[in-house]
């Protein structure tokens, strides 16, 4: 496996050394022909001496020092009087060679920190490997081209989380330890470290890709499986991102197309991307996104939907998640986690959070949804106390029983935590339930601070996917038997049919969510109109016009049927 070394080319310091002693030999050469060592110019060896101390190691700082105060002491006067001299040289002697080791000394523990800091800021100090800095120091062959996989395991936050910093650590390792056994075949691929599980490859080849086209299926065969950690099986899997750099291109650009592949990989729940052009175009609308929201909702084009959650056993509706849907105005329709990680970098979340509860608060407090608990998705990055006490006040003001309010923290959480802490713990104090993605950021942190209060985790579809698998049952219910012991409930979500439904009951979960039992459903409350078109007036069972749920004949959905039911109330 190629370890990045650059040939070897004449060093500076040779160069620089050489004139020392060539300066040396003149110094000596001039004090000898103007009268021998008592001349002024004899001072003038210490520039040489202070020169070669400051860039080599001592013990051959004291030999040119050593070398240097003999030439001027007893071999000039030799030469002139054809003896030795006095005693005066030793001293001379003495004083160049402790000043040598004094400034040497120095110079390397300096030399030796410089290079310590310059490993840290381009190594990971963990498994040794390059960091992503030094993925523009690769060169790009003349005749051929210069190959960039950008790796992230969208699995690794859970595992921190869980099981602590240690067995993390450990994780790591035995991945980039897997991922460099796989390289070990091409000579041609380098391996690159960058944060938690993310890493990079770089692949040199000349005249085709069949190196690369190798790589990416033994990757293919890595993806998916489990590996064990002292002892404790790890389901690892992650998205690749790649592109081919040319050349007359440049590798920094080359960095930002394979990242934009790596998130393209993400969106589309593909494994591996090759970036295009067309990649590139799609991310730049989300300027457009970010720039169109904050008067979207103002005019009517965000909506609220809803969708189904299960009681496992009975497999009767127990409450709804909230979810939000964009109805842009040129008819696209946008779901929360395709605008939500946009709108974190703007002031605009806070906006779409208050929204959506004032819409989950008006829906709960319909009578025909008295018996059901409301999820509501919350970014953890706006978890600060303005937000949270705006939420809190939302909830009180429509009168219905926080009892019935579940808040599923999404997202990154802020560094601050002790304000994390905080805000949670108040919501909590107002009896809003705190509900987390088990493999989310946010598990892992609240996961750490033991101290904070969590009511529900919740296991996305990575993981109820696999359920039907020996490996993936035992994850889920290693993940039950957490949560029970801690007392904490369980929903599954993704759940797409019986087998997946009656597998996860089985497991242990207690609640279960996904197309098996409905489609999110866009929330709309409608007056009932006069056969003449004119509303009536509202009676005390208008809200049956909404109905909470839908309970679909037991079949397995697909995405186009969301929006086949998105208008049906």
């Amino acid at each position: 496996m190629n370890t990045n070394r650059k040939p070897h080319s004449f060093s500076p310091l040779a160069l620089l050394l050489l004139i020392n002693y060539i300066v040396a030999a003149a110094i000596v050469y001039l004090v000898y022909v103007s009268g021998g060592s008592p001349n002024i110019y004899s001072n003038l060896i210490l520039i040489p001496i202070v020169l070669t101390s400051l860039y080599s190691p001592v013990w051959h700082s004291v030999l040119f020092s050593a070398l240097s105060g003999l030439a001027l002491g007893p071999l000039v006067e030799y030469l002139i009087n054809k003896d030795f001299g006095g005693s005066l040289w030793v001293v001379r002697l003495i004083v160049y060679i402790a000043l040598s080791i004094f400034i040497s000394w120095i110079s390397t523990n300096n030399r030796k920190k410089e290079q310590h800091f310059e490993y840290m800021a381009t190594h990971d100090p963990l498994t040794g490997l390059p960091n992503f800095n030094c993925i523009p120091d690769a060169s790009i062959p003349a005749n051929g081209a210069l190959s960039l996989l950008m790796l992230s395991f969208n699995e690794d936050s859970d595992i921190q989380g869980l099981f602590g910093n240690d067995f993390y650590q450990a994780t790591v390792k035995r991945i980039s330890d897997e991922l460099l056994e796989l390289l070990r075949p091409y000579p041609n691929a380098t391996l690159y470290k960058g944060s938690d599980l993310n890493f990079a490859i770089t692949v040199q080849h000349f005249s085709a890709e069949e190196s690369l086209e190798n790589i990416l299926a033994a990757m293919h065969n890595l993806s998916g499986v489990l590996i064990t950690v002292n002892n404790i099986p790890v389901y690892i899997s992650f998205r690749i991102g790649f592109t081919v750099i040319q050349p007359d291109s440049s590798i920094s650009d080359g960095m930002q197309n394979a990242n934009v592949a790596l998130r393209y990989s993400f969106l589309k729940e593909q494994e591996i991307s090759r970036y295009t052009e067309a990649m590139r175009d799609y991310y730049r609308g989300t300027v457009s996104i970010a720039s169109e929201f904050s008067s979207a909702i103002t005019n009517g084009n965000v909506k609220a939907s809803y969708q189904t959650i299960h009681d496992a056993k009975t497999r009767k509706p127990v409450g709804v998640e909230i979810l939000a849907k964009w109805i842009r105005e040129d008819g696209t329709k946008m779901t929360a986690e395709e605008f939500v990680p946009i709108l974190q970098k703007t002031s605009c979340l806070h906006k779409l959070t208050l929204f959506m509860a004032e819409e989950s608060m008006r829906y709960a407090a319909l009578p025909v949804n008295k018996d059901y608990r409301f999820s509501i998705n919350y970014s953890a990055s706006e978890l600060n106390e303005r937000s949270v006490m705006e939420f809190v006040r939302t909830v009180e003001n429509s009168g219905i029983d926080p009892d019935r309010v579940l808040v599923e923290l999404t997202g990154d959480f802020p560094d601050d935590m002790y304000v994390l802490r905080e805000n949670i713990k108040f919501l909590h104090t107002h009896k809003i339930h705190i509900a987390v993605d088990y493999l989310s950021p946010v598990f892992s942190t609240v996961a750490m601070l033991g101290d904070i209060p969590i009511d529900v985790i919740k296991m996305g579809r990575q993981l109820t996917s696999h359920v039907n698998q020996k490996r993936g049952l035992s994850l889920i219910s290693s993940i039950v038997s957490f949560a029970h012991a801690n007392g904490i409930r369980t929903v599954a979500e993704g759940i797409e049919n019986e087998s997946s439904a009656r597998a996860c009951t089985e497991a242990g979960v207690d609640y279960l969510q996904g197309y098996y039992f409905s489609v999110p459903t866009l929330i709309r409350e409608e007056s009932e109109k006069t056969p003449s078109g004119t509303k009536k007036e509202e009676s005390s069972d208008s809200s049956s016009q909404v109905r909470p749920v839908q309970i679909r004949e037991v079949t397995t959905s697909s995405a186009s049927e969301e929006d086949e039911h998105t208008d049906t109330p």
